[in-house]
C-alpha cells in the first residue's frame, strides 16, 4: 500500500517530516513524499517537490502540486500538520474518494481543516486540547505526539546550573513568549534564559528584544536563532527547565527535552496532555517565577519518570502504528 504524504518542509536540519515518513516505512508502508520545499534530498524513499526551494511562485507551487496529486500513483493520503494540502486537493481527492487523513496539533480553525473534516477519514491530533471543534466526533483521533526514541536516544542530563533556562521552540505570537521574559524580572539576577527557535514573525522579534531592553534583562536573555536537530540533543542535557507558556499546545521540543531530563515547564492544560506531574497554578509571570523558584533544586518527576511518560504517550512508532490501523483499513 502506498501512502502520499503531504508536508510543507523536508530539511536535513529539523528532520521531523523525515522521522515520520520512515516510521511509516517501518510501518510496512511505501510512501511518496509531496512537499513544499526539499532541502532534504537525496532521501531512500520518492520526493516530490513543488519548488519553493527553486524559486516559484505561490501560483507556480500550487500548479505543481495539482500535477503531482493527479499523476502519481498512491492508495491514501496523509497531510501532515497543514490543512491547506486538504483544500487545495479537494478536488481531486474527494470526488475519487481517495482515503485521506491529517495529523494536526492546533486549536484554530481554518478553511482546509473544515473542508477536511468534511471528506477526510480522520482528523489525527496529538492531544484532547488540539481540534476542540471537533470533540466528540469520531473522526477526531488522539494519538500523542510523535517522537522517535530512535533518533532521539535517552541520555544523562549534565546541568551544572539549573538556573540556566531554556526555550526551545518556533518564536511566533501564540507561543506568548513575553510571559518568560517577564518573569525574568521576578527571579534572582543569576537566572538566565537562553532561547532557540525559528523566527516566523520578525515584527513580533523585534517586540520581544524590545521588551527584553526595557526590563534589562539583555545580560540575561539571549536570543540564539535556530539550531540543527543534532545540536539539541547537546542542548538539552546542559538544561533541568525547559520554559514553554504556548496556549494549547504541546511543542515536541519538550517531549525531546524530557528524554534528557530537562523538565518541562508549561500551561495546567499543557502539562496534563504530556502526562508530567506539576505545573503553575496560572499563566502569569508571578505563577512562572514562583514554579521555577520552588522546582530549580529538585525536579517534579525523575529522568526515568519523564522518559517513561514519552515512551509510553509520545512514542512515534506507538503514534504510527495508531494510526496505521485506520490507515490501511482505509476507515
Amino acid at each position: 500500500m502506498t501512502v502520499l504524504f503531504v508536508t510543507q518542509k523536508l530539511h536535513q536540519q529539523d528532520a521531523f517530516a523525515i522521522l515520520w515518513v520512515n516510521a511509516f516505512r517501518a510501518q510496512g508502508f511505501e510512501v511518496k513524499v509531496v512537499c513544499l520545499e526539499d532541502r532534504a534530498s537525496p532521501q531512500s524513499f520518492e520526493i516530490h517537490s513543488m519548488g519553493k526551494e527553486k524559486g516559484y511562485g505561490k501560483l507556480r507551487q500550487i500548479i505543481t502540486f495539482w500535477k503531482l496529486i493527479a499523476t502519481l500513483k498512491y492508495d491514501r493520503v496523509f497531510v501532515h500538520m497543514s490543512p491547506v494540502w486538504g483544500l487545495l486537493g479537494a478536488w481531486y481527492w474527494w470526488p475519487k474518494r481517495v482515503p485521506t487523513y491529517l495529523w494536526y496539533t492546533h486549536y484554530k480553525m481554518q478553511a482546509g481543516l473544515w473542508l477536511l473534516a468534511l471528506y477526510g477519514k480522520r482528523l489525527f491530533c496529538a492531544t484532547p486540547q488540539s481540534l476542540p471543534q471537533y470533540e466528540g466526533s469520531p473522526k477526531k483521533v488522539v494519538v500523542g505526539h510523535g517522537i522517535d526514541l530512535q533518533a532521539w536516544p535517552k541520555t544523562a542530563n549534565r546541568c551544572r546550573d539549573p538556573r540556566q533556562l531554556l526555550m526551545v521552540h518556533r518564536l511566533a505570537r501564540s507561543k506568548r513568549v513575553e510571559i518568560c521574559i517577564r518573569a525574568m524580572t521576578l527571579l534572582p539576577q543569576d537566572y538566565t534564559l537562553t532561547i532557540y527557535g525559528i523566527e516566523p514573525e520578525p515584527a513580533y522579534i523585534v517586540e520581544l528584544k524590545r521588551l527584553t531592553k526595557e526590563l534589562g534583562l539583555e545580560s540575561r536573555v539571549t536570543f540564539m536563532g535556530t539550531v540543527p536537530m543534532e545540536r539539541l540533543k547537546d542542548i538539552y542535557p546542559r538544561h533541568r527547565l525547559i520554559l514553554n507558556m504556548a496556549s494549547e499546545t504541546i511543542d515536541k521540543s519538550m517531549l525531546e527535552a524530557m528524554i534528557h531530563g530537562c523538565y518541562p515547564v508549561t500551561t495546567k492544560r499543557n502539562a496534563e496532555a504530556i502526562g508530567i506531574t506539576a505545573a503553575p497554578r496560572e499563566d502569569t509571570p508571578e505563577a512562572l517565577a514562583a514554579f521555577i523558584k520552588a522546582n530549580t533544586d529538585k525536579l517534579p518527576m525523575t529522568p526515568d519518570q519523564m522518559y517513561d511518560v514519552v515512551k509510553e504517550r509520545h512514542s512515534l512508532d506507538g503514534l504510527v502504528r495508531r494510526m496505521s490501523d485506520f490507515i490501511r483499513q482505509g476507515t
